[in-house]
This record gives structure tokens, sequence and C-alpha cells, in this order.
């Protein structure tokens, strides 16, 4: 059995490189108006502060709809092929890209993960799983968990069939299924941002933490 072991030292650790990450940037924001990976959280955009998170692992890649919008962030970009699929192309691609076996995938919305859930995340991978899907009271959080590169085949049934639910992708594979708390970890930390109002609410949470 292959086990990486993944430590939680604040060192990067040579482990953590069997893992990238994957940032899913391509969404229309359609609910927010405006392009919510752009949207600034401190000094940082979302998506930046998203891959400042995720520097432990082998590599940050950013899944967008187009890349001209993002040529001046200096990460890897993967560019959808089939536009508006939705979010399964976006992990279809990355894990088409990556030099890894596995990616973590995260959406650009989530400005509250840290680097802490991502890292004990990651410790659950043995590589046995196809999918290791984080959850929140038992909801499936689908854009903050790992794919191997296993399950391309199977992504690749769905793409053709227009099937768009992740439940269907873990009930073809071997999916690990963890919850929030199970990791010591508060279920903000993958909050969706979505609207103007979540938004406003998301800035004041951060400034009364900085405040603390």
């Amino acid at each position: 059995m292959l086990h990486y072991n993944l430590k939680l030292d604040k060192e990067v650790t040579e482990e953590m490189e069997v893992i990238s990450a994957g940032i899913l940037a391509g969404g229309k924001s359609s609910r927010m108006g405006e392009n919510k990976a752009r949207l600034k959280f401190g000094k940082d955009s979302f998506v930046e502060k998203i891959a400042k998170e995720c520097s432990d692992f082998h590599e940050v890649m950013v899944s967008v709809d187009d890349r001209a919008k993002y040529s001046d962030l200096p990460y890897r970009l993967v560019e959808d092929d089939k536009k508006g699929y939705g979010p399964l192309e976006g992990i279809f691609q990355l894990l088409k890209a990556s030099k890894t076996e596995y990616v973590l995938v995260v959406a650009t919305d989530m400005p509250f993960i840290n680097r802490e859930v991502l890292n004990k995340l990651a410790n659950l991978v043995t590589g046995e799983e196809d999918c290791v899907v984080l959850c929140v009271d038992g909801k499936i959080q689908p854009l903050c968990s790992i794919y191997s590169k296993k399950v391309l085949s199977v992504l690749e049934q769905m793409r053709e069939k227009e099937i768009h639910r992740p439940r269907l992708l873990y009930k073809s594979t071997i999916t690990k299924y963890v919850e929030i708390s199970e990791l010591d970890e508060d279920a903000i930390a993958v909050d969706n941002i979505n609207t103007k109002e979540e938004y406003c609410r998301a800035m004041q949470q951060m400034k009364a933490k900085r405040g603390n």
C-alpha cells in the first residue's frame, strides 16, 4: 500500500509534493455581478489568497474559462475545453494537466480556507483512494476535495453525457469522506461567497478576526 504520510509541520515536507493544488476560477460569478476571483480580501484577491494557502503543495494551478483574463497570475493556467460545462470541467482539465497523481481542488470563492485545513485533508491520502471528499455536517464539498488521475475516464464519460453531479463520480470510484470536524477545523473555512451581501459579511468577519 502506498502511504504518503503527509506531515503537518510548519516546514514544507517532501511528502507534500505528491499532490498538486488547483484553484477553480472559471465560474460565471453571475450572482456576484463581477469576477469573484479578483475580489479583494485584505491585501490579496481571493485567488491570490487561496494560492498562498496552497503553497505547500507540489504546484499551484489555476483553472480558468479564458486564459487571457488571468495572464497576470504567476501560476500555470489550465483552460476549460468544454465551455459552460461547470466545475467538473475544471477538475477534469486540472487532472489532465497535473504532474502529480493527485490534485487538491479548491474553489476561488472560499477566502477563509487555510493552510491547516488543506494540509490535514492531504494527510488523509493513502494512495488507495480515487477521491477524498470534505464534508460539513454530511454535506459534501466537492470543490474543496482531492482527486486522483484514476477518475479521468469516469469524468470523460460524464462530460460526454453532460452529467454535472459530482455524487455520480463518487459512486463510481473509491471515495473517502471526511467531516471537517474530524480535522478539528471550523466550517467557516469552506464558506462560499456568492453575493455582495455575503462578501460584505466576510469582510467584516475578516476585520473582526484581525482585531482580536
